[in-house]
């Protein structure tokens, strides 16, 4: 060879279309494939709220939109290699009264307007972000949940699990009418974590429990999993996935309590002692769903929330190895995850 240097020219950068940007899932999803050399395009409804908590990068486009009118920004779409779906109607639901139209608006209509925008564009594969709530509560004999322990929506009490299980059908759908078309699901667990700008109900506990407003723990079990977890999941089923595959990342099943304890270790701050009997949680959410009738703000303690409590809170199992397996998963200790939560939102300004 002569002395002259040859140029190597890099990899062509992978394109990611990330709904949800600034969700608690999808901002960390964002840095996680930024992190992999892909370019992002990123779905928000605030550009303000995205600059404080999406990465300053050439590599991401912010694209100003609503899972409400998936028509305003299809055009977006043209020329990713995949869509990662985290965009999700659930918050409001937590706060009482009933959100039936907006949850099947949102998180069903709009997953089929996605699924229909993508092909539309040539979008060839498709990361929908499911839920644990998509399955049964409990397997029988006492043990651990699967993925293919799904839900019958007819039958499902709570709306915003009906709307995720019927979300579902509509992936499940495309893949039967599209034979060119790769989907898959990851079903996360009690998600936790930096980033939770919303709040979710788990950074709002915290943040609670910071203030001194919980009066006690119910007795409850979650399956508690790091967003950055999830995130790394959905990358990684985003590659290597088979067409149609589910994997849950559910996390370590831990009591209410428990959480509360590592809260009092990580702040300094006493964990309530109390134990709340779930009849009584019952009784605040019948008194808390009246308040917010007649006053217009939103339940402290939701019917929705009892509910779970009452179903889940003995149960809660799940079974994540297929995506350890198969997708290379590990979960983060809660207390790190706690501990990396906290600072961030005492960086934030949410928590003093």
């Amino acid at each position: 060879m002569s002395g002259q240097e040859v140029d190597k020219e890099e990899p062509a950068r992978r394109t990611a279309f990330v709904t949800g940007g600034t969700g608690l899932l999808g901002n960390n999803l964002v840095r996680e494939l930024l992190g992999r050399d892909y370019q992002v395009r990123a779905l928000v409804r605030s550009p303000e709220k995205a600059a404080r908590l999406l990465p300053a990068t050439e590599e991401l486009r912010l694209v100003e939109g609503d899972m409400d009118d998936v028509a305003g920004f299809a055009a977006a779409l043209e020329g990713a290699e995949i869509v990662f779906h985290t965009a999700a109607y659930f918050r409001d639901s937590l706060t009482g009264g009933k959100h039936w139209p907006a949850l099947k608006r949102i998180n069903v209509e709009g997953t089929k307007a996605l699924l229909e925008a993508a092909h539309a564009a040539g979008v060839p594969r498709f990361l929908h972000v499911s839920s644990i709530g998509t399955l049964e509560d409990f397997a029988p004999g006492g043990c651990a949940v699967t993925e293919t322990m799904q839900r019958d929506p007819a039958v499902t009490k709570n709306d915003y699990y009906r709307s995720k299980v019927l979300a579902d059908r509509e992936v499940e759908k495309a893949l039967a009418k599209w034979p060119d078309f790769w989907a898959a699901f990851i079903l996360p667990g009690f998600m936790h974590g930096p980033g939770d700008a919303g709040p979710t109900a788990a950074a709002q506990t915290i943040l609670d429990f910071a203030n001194g407003d919980l009066p006690g723990a119910v007795d409850a079990h979650f399956s508690y999993v790091d967003a950055r977890d999830v995130a790394f999941a959905c990358v990684q089923a985003g590659e290597g996935a088979a067409r149609g595959d589910r994997f849950l990342v559910a996390g370590k099943r831990m009591h209410l309590r428990e959480e509360l304890q590592l809260l009092e270790k990580i702040t300094g701050k006493k964990a309530p002692a109390r134990r709340i009997p779930t009849r009584l949680v019952a009784v605040l959410a019948g008194l808390n769903e009246i308040w917010s009738r007649l006053s217009g703000k939103p339940a402290l303690i939701s019917w929705s929330i009892y509910r779970t409590i009452r179903d889940e809170g003995p149960h809660a199992r799940f079974d994540s190895a297929r995506a350890q397996h198969y997708l290379g998963v590990t979960f983060r200790p809660l207390e790190e995850t706690l501990a990396d939560t906290v600072a961030w939102l005492k960086q934030a300004g949410m928590m003093s």
